[in-house]
């Protein structure tokens, strides 16, 4: 027996696109690219304060800076096409989700998409949202608020039925 599709609005505000670029820029580069590059300025520390002049001190520098800079353009480039996407949606900012266990459609001001669920790479299950991720550098921002248990459980066994991991976090 097939069973009917599930439906929920979901509701988007800045606060909530801005939480979900976050967590999603924390668990794709955030603290472990900042390890590394706080580990990396602590040398580069060290190569100054003993006066090195060397190739290590250009290479040491030059990979801290290019750290900096990629972790900040992650951000950055998320922020503005999330916020972008927010606008596009006009002044109320609402999305329909329909899924069945086959696949799922997003519809808003914005636009219209039906994806299958083997679209979906993972899912990232934090506290207010999840994250639909078709890439690892593409996903789609669900508010846990909108989402029924039911819905929830569809998505989560909708996923791994297709070869998708599911992740809480």
């Amino acid at each position: 027996m097939i069973a009917m599709p599930l439906e929920t609005t979901l509701h988007y505000h800045p606060d909530l696109v801005r939480h979900a670029v976050i967590c999603f820029w924390r668990r794709s580069t955030g603290r472990r690219t900042l390890l590394v590059s706080a580990a990396l300025a602590i040398w580069f520390g060290v190569l100054v304060a003993r006066g090195d002049r060397s190739w290590q001190i250009g290479v040491t520098g030059a990979a801290v800076a290019i750290s900096l800079l990629v972790c900040a353009t992650v951000y950055v480039v998320h922020y503005r096409n999330a916020m972008g996407k927010l606008r596009d949606m006009g002044g109320t900012p609402e999305a329909t989700l329909r899924a069945d266990e086959h696949s799922f459609t997003l519809a808003s001001a914005a636009g219209l998409a039906t994806l299958p669920w083997s679209s979906v790479k993972e899912v990232w299950q934090f506290e207010r949202v999840w994250l639909l991720l078709f890439s690892p550098a593409q996903f789609s921002t669900l508010p846990v608020a909108d989402l029924s248990p039911e819905m929830q459980a569809l998505i989560g066994a909708s996923v791994r039925g297709t070869g998708g991991k599911v992740h809480r976090l």
